[in-house]
């Protein structure tokens, strides 16, 4: 029977307390750091496990730059690159489409790091002013090299699967622990999609 009363656990109290015990200790670190004077407002202070110049010099940190090139030297795809996102077009939610480029999806990965690198780009154009940056998509086929540019770096991808899937199928966009790329283009009837999936080498 419900009283109104809210009643804790034995588990729940260890919980709480050790919640308290681990503010106490936090609190208490940082007043002692600044010789007992409590933080100002708004502020906390962490320290650091080791030192910023104690930090391992490895190429590994300079990964996760945005792609600014996309070549695809099979097929003689070479494009620059330019990021998309989300819009609202008569009340719906769709993404972006790149005019005279690929078109990096903002949300996914960013290439050389773990996740899926997303993107999309035109098959074919009705306007002039447009590109049709992946018009030879469809001639990829498995263990093509796929390189994007992120400034001085290169990441380049090998082609593990193309398929064709109804324009509904968001599983591609899908991101995991593996670092991988989706380029994403309308087939040549533009009724569906054709999707290039690559894994980094």
């Amino acid at each position: 029977m419900a009283t109104g009363r809210f009643s804790l656990g034995g588990s729940n109290l260890a919980f709480v307390a050790m919640v308290a015990t681990a503010g106490a200790i936090a609190w208490w670190g940082t007043t002692s750091a600044r010789g007992g004077e409590p933080p100002a407002a708004g502020t906390a202070t962490i320290a650091p496990a080791v030192a910023a110049g104690d930090l391992p010099q490895s190429r590994e940190l300079a990964r996760g730059s945005l792609p600014t090139r996309l070549l695809v030297p099979s097929v003689g795809i070479d494009t620059g690159v330019v990021e998309v996102g989300v819009v609202v077009e008569k009340g719906r939610a769709t993404w972006e489409t790149a005019w005279r480029a690929a078109g990096h999806h903002i949300d996914s990965a960013r290439p050389g790091q773990p996740g899926n690198v997303v993107i999309t780009g035109h098959v074919s154009v009705a306007d002039r002013g447009n590109v049709a940056v992946f018009k030879t998509l469809d001639k990829v086929r498995p263990g093509d090299i796929i390189e994007m540019q992120t400034g001085d770096e290169v990441y380049r991808y090998a082609v593990t699967k193309v398929s064709t899937v109804e324009p509904s199928a968001t599983n591609v966009l899908r991101s995991d622990h593996q670092s991988t790329v989706t380029l994403i283009t309308c087939t040549p009837d533009l009724k569906q999609r054709l999707v290039v999936t690559g894994t980094l080498v």
